[in-house]
């Protein structure tokens, strides 16, 4: 696998996934994307094209620039389960441009819900270089292309809910001892007052799957963004206390057979759908995390659950297919780097 964001070690990185920044950006001059032509919208993507030479240097890495007219679905699809785009971009018939760094930690959406949707990702809890960083970025683009901003309410964006600050701050957290206690139903609910949301990253129908979840500000109005950081990161180390208060407290023999369970069913399936695929690797990552088991460095079981959704599978083996093939897929895919998890 290609060296990526998720491949590089960071603090806590044993329950916090990832630590992302989006923000959300729109330009003096011209409508919001909902309410252009097609000669406007060119013209945004012209003058951004042209207009920011220096965002790769400013990034420190490569930049790679994808047309959406001129990507097959799959390969959309693949953008959107990396989240190097939104689902709103995807869906869209409208051509967008997406700039992505060759590791995958930078995008940037220009021409989608909003005129530029920035988004900075990192293993493990780092917001607060990711935002400097991003902000870094955002200082640039502004001096060469003018933000629509306003003294009383901040930035101008599409969507209500985002203006202000237009950005949202993001933990993906892995909880899989505590999202199964007693107590989290009501630690999910008190978050609410400090105007912080809880959501499972992923859902299957009515299930909740892989022990993922995502933790983001509601409010971009009225607060700085580092008092939105404080507030956000506050939480995510009251529940990572709390899950590892859990994995301590289980008995060894108990979190062993739950491990291997996994890694045995992983190891011999001959085909598995995406639910199932989600629950044992998120078990394999709880035994990565607590010494049960040892992954090589270059791999990641965050990698590995993102690589099972059903775009990156035919993206991976370039093929179409439908559920049945996927779900066969699926499991050569895991057993395919299953030989770097070794029980420790």
């Amino acid at each position: 696998m290609d060296e990526r964001w998720y491949h590089r070690h960071g603090e806590n990185d044993d329950i916090i996934q990832v630590s992302r920044i989006r923000l959300l950006r729109n330009f003096k001059k011209w409508f919001f994307p909902g309410r252009m032509d097609e000669g406007m919208r060119q013209e945004l993507l012209s003058a951004v094209d042209s207009k920011l030479p220096r965002l790769s240097e400013i990034l420190g890495k490569g930049i790679q620039k994808l047309e959406t007219d001129k990507l097959r679905e799959a390969e959309k699809m693949t953008l959107q389960e990396r989240l190097l785009i939104n689902k709103a971009t995807l869906e869209q018939t409208e051509k967008a441009v997406v700039y992505a760094t060759t590791d995958e930690a930078f995008s940037m959406t220009v021409g989608g819900t909003d005129h530029l949707r920035l988004l900075l990702s990192e293993h493990g809890q780092g917001l607060y270089p990711l935002y400097d960083c991003l902000d870094e970025v955002d200082t640039y683009i502004d001096s060469r292309i003018p933000f629509a901003y306003s003294k009383q309410f901040g930035y101008k964006t599409a969507s209500i809910d985002s203006v202000g600050t237009g950005m949202r701050a993001y933990y993906v957290m892995h909880l899989p001892l505590l999202s199964e206690s007693r107590s989290f139903q009501a630690l999910s609910q008190e978050m609410i007052k400090f105007g912080v949301v809880m959501k499972e990253a992923w859902i299957s129908g009515a299930k909740k799957i892989g022990g993922l979840y995502v933790l983001y500000n509601q409010r971009t109005l009225g607060l700085q963004e580092k008092e939105l950081m404080d507030i956000l990161t506050n939480v995510a180390n009251r529940l990572m206390g709390e899950e590892r208060e859990l994995r301590e407290k289980y008995k060894q023999v108990f979190l062993e057979d739950r491990v291997y369970r996994s890694y045995g069913i992983l190891k011999f399936a001959r085909q598995l759908d995406f639910p199932e695929g989600c629950r044992h690797l998120s078990n394999l990552l709880l035994g990565a995390s607590t010494g049960l088991l040892s992954v090589d460095e270059d791999l990641s079981i965050y990698e590995l659950m993102l690589g099972i959704f059903p775009g990156n599978l035919q993206f991976f083996y370039k093929v179409s297919a439908d559920d049945s093939q996927i779900r066969i897929l699926r499991a050569e895919y895991v057993q395919e780097f299953l030989d770097k998890i070794t029980i420790a």
